[in-house]
């Protein structure tokens, strides 16, 4: 093996060249006997059969006699440890099911996929030196799964004409139809054009010779697909100071044993390791049976020592071997940044063997460096995936007149004629308002969302009545008292009625649900798609919505805020691609307590086509302006507050939205029929009645803020206190951990952001009652 010691850069293409394949030779050698199956069928077998198998066949297919003899021949033991093997592949594939996608891409306009078996499939199992019995489990079984009407299956016949019976034991085992001895190209030329006995495929499987390669390309070339291209069998291991030297070594020379011109790479971190595996191989080797083939294997073989598990890893990825075995201390986090390898073995005691023959993955993989753009044998590759499509009227609506613009533009007009005829025939119709290129929310809105007929309630239905008026439609109960014996109105008309009047927005710009949480729920469900789209979040900011789109399967990208707890419109807007659909922002922010700069979200709210969401469950302690007046202006934008905070009533979990008629519509649709119970409405008018109140107690926080403030930094264990325009304060201390544990002990609690983004050593205090606040700086003078 050639040995490389820290290469550099430019020896690394030496490193990952393969032997060399001469394939207009081989191309040469194959096309006559592909032309001479085609022009001459069985015939043409017998003859090739003769020459390059030195047998004659009077009956090229197996007979039902030579299975049943098969079966005798194969031990107890074979037939056991087979069918083990046969239970683990077809459990890992079988999982590998296709499940159909149905989806409404917009409304009217359905697309579908699903997946249907290739007809027919020819198998070649190779059996000259080595009766590749293991093949036909990898090839057969996913094809029996994926429901292929018929398979066939070739291999070449021994000297006396027969099969290997664990060849025959095995096909049987897995459905396959008919079994030809047949090997080397004329048996993919059968397979490919079809004769007499030879049924002709759709698709042919199978490793082989560089002949059977050969072959395989050159029919691909004239209408019959191949798995994949294919070489020689290869092997890389990267091995580190926890690797056992034997176990490596075994490795190494389980795939040098294939052929004279396999190759195994070993990359050692250390010359210590490369030394101990290469004096195992040495010892392993005298005792192979193989061990001519294998040693000429070993020739055009490479150890490579790099100590720099980085470029291990991006040698890996640029040699993208068949079979790459981790035997390191972290072999997930390698694999993790491994990117090209046919099939990847974990650790120690994960052999390639246990791949080849029974874990359960499939043991044909791309080699060559074919992983790059290849994947392994799979379910898939026995499927095609065929898809559908169904347009309604109400998607010709919807879609036409892109098709049309699109159509026209490349000037393909037929094409445009095909829609806009449809187009015409719909015209007279009435548009979703959402469907629209011209509405704000086009695009944004989940497709089965903007279809979607709500939840119609009995409160719904029927709206009035009075005190004589006969309920029966609501299957409430007739008695109670209070009228907690009935359903409240599920519009919240009432309250949303006073909220309009004091915040200056139309009761059609509000939406009422189970504190802000459920508004900000409701987001997700109404634009994100799961598993596709993608939100964007300050860091630090309020945890919910990092929360709500784990469980909406949507990613948060969080943008990291600036030192001074700003941000960066242009950092936020960076980090937003296609199928980001909400920028959250809360103002002032959670845990800071500062206002984000106007110009920053102005510039979001302009630059941004999706949906901009502005927290303000703390602006009335603040002396700067709410975004409420221009809602109008930003339809995509949705305020967010809650009754929690200024309104002291964060037990009767009351929040509110604030948004265009249209995005409130919407929420309306999704949320669940009665989300705001009686005594939260009937509590929230008392309060909504009585504004002054409210503000008067905003007042004597924002002095208890300022109290508090002052205090605090008169307090040697108070390192800094950020400004606030919240009712709580963050105040960067000594040791946050351990002052926030002597406050508990002392039955004071506040909230401990040590390990929060920015805020180490963080406290954050919530302005409480006077006496409270007085408890606060007493404890904290004794510490």
């Amino acid at each position: 093996m050639t040995s490389y010691i820290n290469p550099s850069r430019e020896q690394w293409g030496d490193i990952i060249a393969r032997p060399a394949i001469d394939t207009t030779a081989l191309f040469d050698a194959v096309r006559p006997i592909v032309d001479a199956v085609r022009e001459r069928g069985d015939a043409a077998l017998r003859e090739l059969e003769a020459r390059f198998d030195k047998v004659e066949l009077s009956d090229l297919r197996v007979s039902s006699e030579e299975m049943e003899a098969a079966r005798q021949l194969v031990s107890p033991e074979l037939q056991t440890a087979i069918r083990q093997a046969y239970d683990n592949i077809s459990r890992f594939h079988a999982a590998q099911r296709f499940s159909p996608i149905r989806v409404t891409t917009a409304p009217g306009v359905v697309c579908e996929q699903r997946a249907v078996p290739i007809e027919k499939v020819g198998l070649y199992i190779p059996g000259g030196s080595a009766p590749l019995f293991s093949t036909v489990l990898m090839l057969a079984i996913p094809a029996q799964i994926a429901g292929c009407s018929e398979i066939v299956l070739c291999t070449p016949p021994r000297r006396d004409g027969s099969i290997h019976p664990a060849i025959l034991f095995a096909a049987e085992l897995c459905g396959v139809t008919t079994i030809f001895k047949l090997g080397g190209a004329q048996a993919v030329a059968a397979m490919a054009c079809g004769t007499e006995s030879v049924s002709r495929v759709d698709k042919i499987f199978g490793p082989g010779n560089a002949y059977v390669m050969a072959a395989k390309q050159w029919v691909s070339l004239q209408g019959v697909a191949i798995d994949m291209p294919a070489g020689p069998s290869e092997v890389e291991v990267i091995a580190d100071e926890t690797a056992r030297p034997d176990f490596v070594a075994a490795d190494l020379l389980s795939q040098a044993e294939h052929g004279p011109d396999s190759q195994v790479v070993l990359v050692a971190s250390s010359q210590a390791v490369a030394d101990a595996v290469m004096a195992e191989v040495e010892r392993q080797l005298e005792a192979l049976p193989r061990r001519d083939v294998t040693e000429k294997a070993l020739e055009g073989s490479r150890v490579v020592v790099m100590e720099n598990e980085a470029d291990r890893i991006a040698l890996t990825n640029l040699y993208a071997p068949e079979h790459l075995i981790l035997a390191v201390a972290n072999p997930r986090a390698v694999a993790e940044q491994t990117f090209t390898a046919g099939s990847i073995f974990l650790g120690n005691y994960s052999c390639e063997s246990a791949g080849d023959y029974a874990s359960g993955t499939n043991h044909t993989l791309p080699t060559l460096g074919y992983a790059r753009a290849y994947s392994g044998l799979s379910l898939d590759s026995f499927q095609r995936k065929m898809t559908l499509q169904e347009l309604t009227p109400e998607g010709i609506r919807n879609i036409g007149e892109t098709v049309v613009q699109m159509a026209d533009a490349e000037e393909l007009t037929a094409h445009a004629n095909a829609m806009r005829l449809r187009v015409a025939v719909v015209k007279a119709e009435g548009e979703s308002s959402i469907s629209t290129p011209k509405s704000p929310l086009f695009g944004l809105v989940r497709p089965n969302i903007a279809t979607l007929a709500p939840y119609s309630c009995a409160r719904d239905e029927f709206k009035g009545g009075n005190d004589e008026t006969v309920f029966l439609d609501a299957n409430e109960s007739p008695f109670g008292e209070d009228l907690l014996n009935r359903y409240p109105d599920p519009q919240q008309w009432a309250v949303k009625a006073l909220l309009a009047q004091q915040k200056g927005v139309r009761k059609t710009q509000i939406f009422l649900g189970n504190g802000s949480d459920e508004a900000i729920d409701l987001i997700f469900r109404t634009f994100c798609r799961p598993g596709v789209d993608n939100i964007i979040a300050l860091d630090p900011s309020y945890g919910m919505y990092e929360v709500c789109a784990d469980v909406n399967d949507v990613e948060c990208r969080k943008v990291r805020l600036n030192s001074d707890y700003s941000f960066s419109a242009d950092a936020v807007l960076a980090a937003a691609d296609s199928r980001t659909k909400a920028i959250f922002l809360c103002s002032p922010n959670n845990p800071t307590g500062n206002l984000l700069p106007e110009a920053e979200v102005e510039k979001v709210l302009q630059a941004f086509g999706g949906i901009v969401i502005i927290d303000e469950a703390y602006i009335d302690f603040s002396a700067e302006n709410t975004w409420r007046p221009r809602l109008d202006e930003y339809p995509r934008l949705i305020l967010l507050s809650t009754f929690s905070k200024a309104w002291a009533a964060a037990g009767m979990r009351l929040g509110m939205a604030f948004a265009s008629e249209e995005i409130i519509a919407l929420f309306n649709k999704v949320k669940y029929p009665y989300n705001v119970n009686l005594l939260t409405q009937r509590r929230a008018l008392a309060l909504l009645e009585n504004p002054e109140r409210i503000e008067a107690e905003i007042q004597t926080i924002l002095a208890e803020r300022d109290r508090l403030h002052s205090e605090l930094a008169a307090l040697p264990l108070v390192q800094h206190i950020y400004p606030s325009d919240a009712n709580f304060i963050l105040v960067k201390v000594t040791d946050a951990p351990r002052i926030y544990n002597a406050l508990a002990a002392d039955n004071i609690i506040v909230r401990n952001r040590h390990r929060v983004a920015l805020c180490e050593n963080c406290l954050r205090i919530t302005i409480g009652s006077p006496a409270e606040n007085t408890a606060l700086i007493s404890a904290l003078q004794k510490l």
